[in-house]
């Protein structure tokens, strides 16, 4: 009778070594050459789990190996790994906790169903992990419905207080396994906040978004009216970075009608996983016919996550600001030109998942003019995304712009300007990043 038939335990406790073979890798290129670990003596009760083995051989906080494990020992617990996935599937040691070696090719992620799913990672935030499917296209998956994650990628994974770890991950029930160019770290699951593609690179860091809708009339009325929007974001552990840009321009019987630009900036530094500082936010903007050459309202304030789920984030920011306004025309203008004031700034957004697919956006601002009331202004924006394919989306975006009280009239001869300005634009983007 061979070893293995004295010991039925002995082909669970390799398959349990086996899992973390995979999150050792880094001993084996050091060529640790401490001596195996003594064999138990043949009347012990029973031979450690596969969880138990990994309790022993992590520690947290400091998420390095305690021991390490013999070379020869890892090389001949990896070749004897089940090759199949399903066969692999049928083994349940200790509970689930245990992992797979999988296609190098792919990133694997287990649902609470049982099923494998491989692919991509796009990114993990706000509990909501983008996967994009080899077979199922891009998918908004609830990282509770989670329960194994496997990446031979390099991704950042962020943690509370802003902890980072940068390398090949595996996460299963409760915690993370990070494979670095220090070691191997382990940190609860619990703390995981957010994981960013790629390493430390800063392109991996930026994402890009251009919409582009158009309107044509022929017939009694000769109308074209096109919209474009430019979005850049940068987004690392510390900071996001948001820059938006849009412009509409109209003609009717040949005549200019629409010409408006529209710049927005916001800047954020995080300080915990609710409370956000921005040193700098606000706008650019522009509009021939509202008689408004240059508007220019940066400001600096702090912000708070007042809804932080999967599928609905909503956030507030206020501050102080400063506000510049000059007219098209001097002559035109009543009282200073340009003029300068205080603002108050309110600013609140809100995104909500309403699909995998379908995504909607909302939000307002308000500059709160303390010093000439009536250059109070007002932007609400709301954007309706409809995910075509991985890297395109079917656009509807409303625009609302109001002054209080709206400057003088390009020409004098022109009756007032309106308070109100509303725009609907139906239009196709493209989102890289």
């Amino acid at each position: 009778m061979n070893g293995d038939s004295r010991n039925p335990n002995r082909g669970a406790l390799r398959a349990g070594l086996a899992a973390v073979a995979l999150l050792t890798t880094m001993a084996l290129d050091a060529g640790a050459q401490e001596p195996p670990p003594e064999p138990a003596p043949e009347d012990a009760p029973s031979e450690p789990s596969g969880k138990e083995i990994i309790e022993e051989l992590v520690t947290v906080p400091g998420g390095v190996p305690t021991e390490s494990i013999d070379p020869e020992l890892a090389a001949e617990l990896l070749k004897s790994s089940t090759a199949k996935l399903e066969e692999q599937l049928m083994t349940d040691l200790a509970g689930g906790t245990y992992v797979i070696e999988f296609d190098e090719s792919f990133e694997w992620v287990r649902l609470v169903s049982g099923e494998w799913v491989k692919g991509e990672i796009e990114r993990m935030r706000d509990d909501v992990l983008e996967f994009d499917s080899d077979k199922l296209d891009m998918l908004s998956i609830d990282f509770t419905d989670v329960t194994h994650l496997y990446s031979p990628r390099v991704e950042t994974y962020l943690f509370d207080d802003r902890v980072s770890a940068t390398g090949k991950g595996i996460i299963i029930k409760d915690q993370v396994i990070i494979e670095t160019e220090e070691g191997i770290k382990v940190f609860p699951r619990d703390e995981l906040e957010s994981i960013i593609p790629g390493g430390e690179r800063e392109r991996d860091w930026w994402s890009m978004k251009f919409r582009f809708g158009a309107t044509f009339n022929r017939g009694n009325t000769d109308q074209f009216t096109y919209d474009i929007n430019f979005n850049t974001r940068r987004e690392d552990q510390l900071t996001l970075l948001d820059l938006n840009y849009n412009a509409s321009f109209g003609r009717t019987g040949g005549d200019q009608n629409v010409n408006r630009h529209l710049g927005e900036l916001n800047f954020k530094v995080f300080v915990s996983p609710r409370w956000f500082v921005t040193p700098a936010f606000g706008q650019l903007f522009n509009d021939r016919f509202q008689n408004i050459r240059f508007r220019a309202t940066p400001a600096t304030g702090a912000g708070v996550h007042l809804i932080d789920e999967p599928k609905v984030n909503w956030d507030f920011q206020t501050g102080l600001g400063y506000q510049f306004l000059r007219f098209r025309d001097d002559s035109t203008a009543n009282g200073d030109n340009p003029q300068s004031d205080m603002f108050i700034p309110l600013y609140t957004y809100a995104d909500f998942e309403i699909t995998g697919d379908i995504d909607l956006r909302l939000s307002w601002r308000t500059n709160l003019v303390l010093t000439t009331i009536g250059n109070t202004n007002h932007t609400g924006k709301a954007d309706l995304s409809i995910e075509v394919t991985s890297i395109l989306d079917f656009d509807i975006a409303f625009l609302y712009l109001r002054t209080e009280e709206p400057g003088p009239p390009p020409d004098p001869d022109d009756p007032p300007l309106e308070q109100n300005d509303y725009q609907l634009v139906v239009g196709i983007s493209v989102e890289l990043g």
